[in-house]
Order: C-alpha cells, then sequence, then structure tokens
C-alpha cells in the first residue's frame, strides 16, 4: 500500500489530489489493503498462487479476489520497487490480457439519440478523411503542410495538417518504419485524434483545402463573397467543402451526464496532452508515457492540451515502430495504466490503446483482467473507420460507459469531492464529502478498495466517518461458492449485537450501506459487472462483482502512527479482546489479521491508556459453524498466513490460525520497525530470513515457516534475531506467543513440525525411492511410525491456547500501560521545565 501518512517515507501518490485535505492517514472497517487486493511484495496479498508460466486453475472466487497489480513498500527501496512494479506488469500482460475480442466495443455504444449523433459525426469524419486523401493522393496539398504559409491557430490550417498526419500514418509499413522513431509517431497519431475531435464539437463550417496556394486566398475572403478573378471557384469550392452537420436541439439531448455538467447534454472531447513521450504528473516512478489521452467538456478549444497529469488522463497509449513489439507494448501500458487508479479515486475501470506500426488495439482494464481488441489496421479504410467510430462512441457514449463514478463529483468550489452512500434501510441517499484519503485502489485487478475520510454534509455535528468502497462478490453468490458474506452483513450483525453494552475495547460501526446506483443511459441502476459489460458476442463469463459502499466509525488511525513498541502492544491487546468477543458473542471468525487491518486511535490525554486498537476489514469473517467449503477458503495477506492457510489444508480455519497471523505480524513489525522513525531498509534487512515470507508461492512459503517455526531454537535464530535491538518488549511477547502456539504440551512429543505432512506429488516414486534407499543401507523396511502433525494436534486443546495467550496479552498490556504512564510523566516534566526556563 503507499505510504499516505505524513513524514518520513515515500510520498503518496494515491491520495486526493489536493495537499490540504489529505491529513494523517486514518481509517475504521477498512480494509487497507489495496484490494484484497492491495498489497503486497510480488505481492503480499496472494495472487492466484500459480507461478509464472502457469494458467490458473483456482475458482474465480479465490483467484481474483487476492488481488494482482499491488506491490508491497513496507520495507523496498524505490529502484526495487519499482523493478517488482515491471516485473509484475510483465507478468500479467503475458497472462491475464483476453486478446482478438472486439466485444468490449459494444460497452460504449451510445443509445438512442445519441447513437444518431455518433453516426453523423463518423460519417463527417470519415468523408474528411476520404476527401482528403483523394487531395492528398492528387498532389494538390503538400504532404507537410508549411506553417510559414498558415497561420498555426487557423481553422483550415489544423485540418490539413491533420489529414496530412492521418495520411502519413497510414502509409507507414515495416520498410518506412526502419527510419522512424517512435517519436516521430506522437504527433501524427495525435493530430489524427484531433481531427476526430474537430468533427464531434466542429465550428460552423469544415474546409478542406484545395491547394495551399490558394487556402490563404480562401481564408481571407467569407463564403458568400464571389472571386471576381474566378467566377468558377466558388461553385468548385462547394463542391469539395464538407460542411458540418449542425446538432439539432433534439439530437443534443436534454441532460446532463457528463463532466461538463452542462444545461443541455453534448458530446464530450477527446483531446490529447501536446506533450509526448513525457512522465506525468503524480506517477510514483520515472516512467514517461508516450501520449495520453483526457475527456473534456464540449467547451474546451480543440487544440492539444497542456501540463499532463495522472489525475486528469483518460487513456494512454502506448506505441511502437514494429508490429512485432505487441507484448513489450502490453507491458508498458499495464505499467503506466495502474497510475490512473492511483490518482483518480473516481475510476471505476480504465482504458488503453497499443499502436504498433500501423496495427492499433484498445485494451479495457477491468476488476478481473484485460480484454483487448483484435487488431486494427490503421492502414486501411476500415481500419480508420473503426477507430474513428471509438474515438466518437468515447465522445458520445456519457462518463459511466467511460469507466467514472458518477456518484463521485467534484466540488471544485470547496475542492472537495461529494460522494453519495445509501442508508442502511436503502431508501435514500446521503451525501458526504471528502476530508482526505486513507486507501486508493493502486491495483489493476481485485475489488479496488478504496476509503475515505469524511463528513455528512449539512450536518453541524462535525462527526468524522470513513467510507469503504469496494467491488465486491455478493452474498447470493458467496453463499453458493463458499465464501463468507459481505463485509457489511457482518458488520451490521456486530453493531446490533455490542451497541448499549459496555465494551472495554472499540469495534467498527457500520452506519449506511449498499450497492451503489449510478446513472447510465438517463436511469439509475445498480453498478455491477452485470450492468456494465453487456457483450452480446463474447462466450466468455466475467466474475460478477457489486460495487459497494459502506460508511463506518470510529475512525482510526495506521497501526505505523504508534511512538514505541508499548503502545503497539496495547493496539494488539484490545484488537485480541476484539477478536474473541465477535468471536464467540457472534460466531465469526475474522480469518485476515494483517498489519493493515489493525488500526490505533489515540486518547485523550485524561486516560491512563495513551490509544486504543481497533480490528478492522470483516469481509473475510466467516461463521465458526458453517460446514461449507467456504471456511476451507484461502484467505489473508501472505507474510501473515498461517502455514495450515498457505497450503490449503482440507480443515477449518480457526482462531489459532488468526493468533499465528498475529504472531507473524509482530514479527514483521520487529524486523522492518513499528514507524516510520524506526522503519529500515538495510542491507541486512534484505537478506534475512524474514524476507521469505513473501515469496511468489505459498507452498515455498509454508515450508519457509515450518522450517522457522520448528522449534525454539530455529525461531531465535531465524526470525528473532533479526528483530531490532531495542525491541525487548515485542521480542518477549513474539517468544511468549510462539510457545503457547507451537510447543502446547502434548502436541509437540513426536512430530517435527518441519516435516511436511502431505502427500508427494509422485508417491509411487518417492515410495520406490525410499525403499531403495533403505535396501541399499540394510536398514529395516518395516513403515515408519505414523506421525501427528502438531498443527492439527493443537485443536484439541484451542480454547486452552487461546486462553493462554489472551493472558499473556493482557500481562503484556498491564506492563506496556505502567510504562506509557511514567514515559508520558517525563514528558510532562521536560516540558515544563522548558516553559519554566
Amino acid at each position: 500500500m503507499p505510504d499516505t501518512r505524513k513524514g518520513k517515507g515515500r510520498k503518496s501518490t494515491a491520495g486526493i489530489q489536493n495537499s490540504a485535505e489529505t491529513p494523517d492517514s486514518e481509517c475504521t472497517g477498512t480494509n487497507s489493503r489495496a484490494n484484497t487486493d492491495n498489497n503486497a511484495l510480488s505481492p503480499t496479498r496472494s495472487r492466484t498462487g500459480r507461478s509464472r508460466g502457469q494458467k490458473s486453475t483456482t475458482t474465480p472466487t479465490v483467484a481474483r479476489q487476492k488481488g494482482k497489480g499491488h506491490v508491497d513498500n513496507s520495507s523496498m527501496g524505490d529502484k526495487e520497487l519499482m523493478d517488482a512494479w515491471r516485473l509484475e506488469a510483465r507478468d500479467i500482460a503475458r497472462y491475464d490480457i483476453e486478446s482478438d475480442d472486439d466485444s468490449l466495443f459494444e460497452l460504449v455504444v451510445p443509445k438512442g439519440e445519441h447513437k444518431v449523433l455518433a453516426d453523423a459525426i463518423i460519417s463527417r469524419t470519415m468523408a474528411t478523411i476520404t476527401k482528403g486523401f483523394s487531395a492528398l493522393a492528387g498532389k494538390r496539398i503538400a504532404a507537410v503542410v508549411s506553417e510559414k504559409k498558415m497561420k498555426e491557430h487557423s481553422e483550415s490550417f489544423v485540418l490539413d495538417r491533420a489529414i496530412s498526419s492521418t495520411f502519413r500514418l497510414s502509409k507507414l509499413n515495416e520498410k518506412s518504419f526502419q527510419g522512424v522513431r517512435e517519436a516521430g509517431m506522437y504527433p501524427l497519431f495525435k493530430d489524427f485524434v484531433m481531427l476526430v475531435a474537430h468533427h464531434v464539437n466542429p465550428p460552423h463550417e469544415t474546409h478542406i483545402a484545395e491547394t495551399s496556394s490558394s487556402a490563404k486566398r480562401k481564408r481571407a475572403r467569407s463564403d458568400n463573397e464571389p472571386d471576381p478573378a474566378k467566377p468558377g471557384v466558388a461553385a468548385k469550392r462547394r463542391r469539395i467543402e464538407l460542411r458540418s452537420v449542425k446538432l439539432s436541439d433534439k439530437a443534443r439531448g436534454k441532460r446532463a451526464e457528463h463532466v461538463g455538467d452542462s444545461n443541455s447534454w453534448q458530446p464530450s472531447l477527446v483531446l490529447p496532452y501536446g506533450p509526448c513521450d513525457v512522465k506525468l504528473e503524480g506517477s510514483d516512478s520515472k516512467t514517461r508515457v508516450d501520449l495520453a489521452l483526457s475527456v473534456c467538456s464540449s467547451s474546451t478549444p480543440v487544440k492539444p492540451l497542456e501540463d499532463p497529469k495522472y489525475k486528469d488522463v483518460f487513456a494512454i497509449v502506448e506505441m511502437k515502430r514494429l508490429k512485432g513489439e505487441q507484448q513489450k507494448a502490453y507491458e508498458q501500458l499495464v505499467e503506466y495504466t495502474r497510475g490512473i487508479y492511483a490518482n483518480q479515486i473516481h475510476r471505476r475501470y480504465a482504458w488503453g490503446l497499443t499502436m504498433c506500426g500501423t496495427e492499433v488495439r484498445c485494451c479495457l482494464f477491468h476488476h478481473d483482467g484485460i480484454k483487448a481488441t483484435r487488431k486494427i489496421d490503421f492502414s486501411t479504410s476500415d481500419g480508420r473507420e473503426k477507430l474513428v467510430t471509438l474515438l466518437v462512441h468515447w465522445s458520445c457514449c456519457g462518463s459511466a460507459r467511460l469507466g467514472y463514478d458518477t456518484t463521485i463529483l467534484r466540488d471544485k468550489t470547496n475542492k472537495r469531492w461529494n460522494i453519495s452512500c445509501p442508508n442502511l434501510k436503502g431508501d435514500k441517499t446521503l451525501t458526504y464529502y471528502t476530508t482526505g484519503m486513507v486507501l486508493n485502489a493502486t491495483s489493476l485487478f481485485g475489488r479496488h478498495t478504496r476509503c475515505y475520510l469524511a463528513k455528512l454534509k449539512d450536518d453541524d455535528s462535525d462527526k468524522e466517518f470513513v467510507i469503504k468502497d469496494a467491488w465486491s462478490l455478493p452474498r447470493d453468490l458467496k453463499k453458493s461458492t463458499g465464501a463468507p458474506p459481505d463485509e457489511a452483513y457482518n458488520l451490521r450483525e456486530i453493531t446490533q449485537k455490542f451497541d448499549g453494552q459496555d465494551m472495554r475495547f472499540s469495534y467498527p460501526r457500520a452506519v449506511s450501506s449498499g450497492v451503489v446506483e449510478i446513472l447510465d443511459g438517463g436511469r439509475y441502476v445498480n453498478d455491477d459487472t452485470s450492468q456494465i459489460y453487456k457483450f452480446k458476442d463474447s462466450d466468455k463469463q466475467m466474475l460478477f462483482r457489486e460495487h459497494r459502499r459502506i460508511v463506518m466509525t470510529p475512525v482510526g488511525r495506521y497501526i505505523k502512527q504508534v511512538k514505541n513498541v508499548f503502545e503497539l502492544v496495547l493496539v494488539l491487546d484490545d484488537a485480541t479482546k476484539c477478536h474473541n468477543a465477535i468471536y464467540t458473542e457472534c460466531g465469526l471468525l475474522h480469518r485476515d489479521i494483517s498489519v493493515n487491518n489493525i488500526l490505533v486511535i489515540r486518547n485523550d490525554e485524561s486516560t491512563s491508556r495513551p490509544v486504543k486498537g481497533l480490528l478492522i476489514d470483516f469481509d473475510h469473517a466467516i461463521r465458526v459453524d458453517q460446514e461449507s467449503t467456504g471456511n476451507f477458503t484461502r484467505s489473508g495477506t501472505l507474510p501473515y498466513m498461517s502455514i495450515h492457510n498457505l497450503e490449503g489444508a482440507e480443515g477449518k480455519r480457526t482462531r489459532l490460525d488468526d493468533w499465528e497471523s498475529l504472531l507473524y505480524l509482530i514479527c514483521w513489525l520487529g524486523t522492518f520497525g513499528i514507524n516510520d522513525d524506526d522503519r529500515k531498509n538495510t542491507k541486512k534487512d534484505k537478506i534475512a530470513e524474514i524476507n521469505k515470507w513473501r515469496s511468489e508461492k505459498m507452498k515455498d512459503i509454508a515450508e519457509c515457516k515450518r522450517k522457522h517455526m520448528d522449534s525454539l531454537e530455529s525461531f531465535k535464530k531465524d526470525i528473532l534475531a533479526g528483530f531490532q535491538d531495542d525491541y525487548m518488549m515485542l521480542k518477549a511477547l513474539a517468544a511468549s506467543i510462539y510457545e503457547a502456539l507451537f510447543q502446547w504440551e502434548g502436541c509437540v512429543k513426536g512430530a517435527s513440525l518441519e516435516e511436511e505432512f502431505h502427500m508427494p506429488s509422485d508417491p509411487f516414486k518417492s515410495a520406490g525411492i525410499e525403499a531403495i534407499a533403505m535396501f541399499q543401507s540394510g536398514q529395516s523396511s518395516k513403515p515408519k511410525p505414523k506421525r501427528d502433525d502438531p498443527l492439527v494436534s493443537r485443536l484439541e486443546h484451542e480454547g486452552a491456547i487461546v486462553d493462554k495467550l489472551l493472558d499473556i496479552m493482557k500481562d503484556a498490556s498491564a506492563v506496556s500501560e505502567r510504562v506509557c504512564t511514567v514515559i508520558d510523566e517525563v514528558r510532562k516534566e521536560k516540558a515544563q521545565e522548558q516553559e519554566q526556563s
């Protein structure tokens, strides 16, 4: 997850694009992984559990929930982070693109009268190109328009240059490309986009000059002024002019549903940025984008835009000289498109274009993969018409179809965002305004979880909330596949159970929740993938997701806002109390203990405990009495997942798995630092054994953890030895939890944790090799006695182990609270001394 915190550390590129709106990172009831999604190096959040080159065989509920395309920066330098992203983009481009799928064009086909208007614009544009090409072929206007002979900002010059660029671009081939760099293609394609924009929102008339020598004379006189020297020129000019189609009020429509927010609907403009091969503002890397497109209101002047910023980019165009470089173009487009999600909080899905030689492909980045069209050959008339059609449809289809969220609107006056949320009953919509950004969807796939700090509009209480926005599986689908119900359902149950009781810990409360309704084609519909991706000709089923929004309280801060180890212990103590109470009172098992799902709430100075802990993100929580296969599925964040969870063992997840995740969380913070001041990124840390916990394969991580947890000696040598020197309290706490989980009396005797307790991939071959080895050594061929897996045998003592773990946290918390009190007293004494001096 990108750092959204102030002070030291990497600067956020995923926040609201206004520094005044971005306070210290805070959240509640949220999943701070960017999309079950949003976190980890290579990545910490499990992808599909497959290695490169291997097709996914997991079920949809597992495969894409565990998002791909996000890298953890918790213990990495800038160069390492970018290298990890580049490798991830290459992997995605290689295995996650559905190519040759033209069905995505259907997504942006306008409806009703907008379709009539779009068809007229396409016809007009193609007629302009045809006449222009005919003029160029007849050498009646120069292939390259001279700026010395024409005023650059005149209408005729712009169109003549655009026609000339389109002509040159269509004539490029493998041979001619040998002397052309990608940079030579940028202005040509940019002029083509400008040509289409001129016809989407044309002036009163559109001219195509006959000859460059007569163009100046034609512009000097009006349409109705005859040429006395050449009386036949006016009639001839009228024959070759392409007059614009005047847009009637009926064709333009009456609704405003686009970025322009005009009183009457008008097509928007897809315009290119003037600077090419440039680093976009908002990028967290040194990469340079070939060409970027933006969607603007109809009142925007038709000319290249300046000052390219990721927050304004609609689509990125990646260009290559040769047709054989398509794979490389995909890889770079994947890498660059991540920045769109990171900088646009109102983006639901994204578009992109690649142009390799004269072959253009359109890409749609949806929640569970990428669709790419068949090649559109720009050198043919049909290919040019397809590309013109796409650009015009982008202009006429409305912002919802372009991938924007119409329920999140920018308030330019107050420099904030207004977000509409359904209330708990679903009978009305409440409007909140943002005060900060907690988490943005920096990954390409998955739930695209975003979290905003917000306040209720037109409310004088000034109470702060957190809005969690995510694309999750609906409850019915989750139930049928064995997955847990949605988080809103779980939070409502927790709220109803605990509200009114004197609870000695904080817990997340649901204020409002529901499926987002979006304006599409003049009517409000549930925002889900079945409404968006209505592809008639596509035989590939897409994973069904609902766009859900939850408003929660209280507001917490990222766990690394703690000031010292003792505050961290207090936070973890409250989180474990909450975890146990929700398990015993509500029958829910959390199943995703991670560094992002435990928050800190800072108390006022009148209390003895400076901080409280808050356990959040119950999206993967499951009922303990559920007998479905959902309790067998893997869930969690890789470095913190339990061994049985990583191995996918056929057994129910229990509280011990969550406590095991807590142990790994403590070890992770103990090694890499509990806050930004203690953050470490030394050479020693990079080769530490704990780094193996974020390997790409779950099986490899499980084997490493079995080795590290095999005995107290191995745990101390491989893990505790890597703790920072002044973390004595954290080291003692980790050792105590380890002994309760892995050294419980009656669970370890006669069994080695390091031994694998599963069937080998080839049992017959393994048995044969073992028999030969025993025969050669002269040992007895009697089978070895069956040895129990200590992780299974400890389940018989689950209740006693949990009670012991809670006592350990209670004792550590009591000591930490006393230390925090002393620290606070010393701080106050020093402050008084400074005031007196």
